[in-house]
């Protein structure tokens, strides 16, 4: 491609899909399902996608229903449960609790089954998206109250399962048969931090 040649956009019609995300997250941050919400977060979503035109990128997603409704029910039950844990913890006395930063490789090699299982992992109080990598196919992220590795443990195995319901939700055959396998190897873990931190995941390169 010339150097001096623009890169191709994707027409305003053909972005439904980051249309509706954007439209999602606008009402998930207020936090109100209400008419005039949902028109002020498309309103918002066309502007950001005018002003900042998507590029070109390959989708291979197929709805499966049943898949689908279960992601929504799951998510709506950890974002309910991790409020009312996150909430806990601001009121309880003492030292803040302990936290971790983990690294956890994934399964999918699908960039939009990446970026709404980064999505939704940040958007449950507790989580907090750092990095969501397609060179390495992982995501890193900041979790909290993480006293020990089991803990870190199974917030790994909460970012699995969270792939792999976004998978069999939207995915395609080839993408659902590569997550049923067994989970990559995770990087090394680091001994535990002092100063109210856990331990912590890091990526050894």
């Amino acid at each position: 491609m010339s150097p001096n040649r623009t890169p191709r956009r994707v027409p305003l019609h053909h972005q439904w899909p980051a249309l509706l995300w954007l439209t999602f997250v606008w009402v998930m941050l207020w936090g109100e399902f209400s008419v005039g919400n949902i028109v002020a977060g498309v309103l918002v979503a066309v502007a950001a996608l005018l002003v900042f035109p998507q590029p070109p990128l390959p989708l291979s997603i197929r709805p499966h229903p049943v898949a689908l409704g279960r992601l929504v029910a799951v998510f709506l039950k950890d974002l309910l449960a991790s409020s009312v844990q996150v909430a806990a913890l601001a009121l309880r006395p003492g030292p803040p609790p302990p936290n971790s930063v983990i690294v956890v490789p994934l399964r999918t090699r699908s960039e939009f089954a990446l970026m709404l299982t980064s999505e939704l992992l940040s958007l449950v109080p507790g989580s907090l998206l750092i990095e969501a990598s397609k060179t390495g196919w992982c995501v890193q992220l900041h979790i909290i109250n993480t006293p020990d590795l089991a803990a870190v443990e199974r917030a790994r195995s909460h970012v699995w399962a969270q792939e792999l319901r976004v998978v069999e939700a939207l995915g395609d055959a080839d993408d659902i048969a590569r997550v049923h396998q067994p989970p990559p190897a995770p990087p090394a873990l680091l001994p535990p931090a002092r100063s109210g931190r856990g331990p912590d995941a890091t990526d050894p390169s």
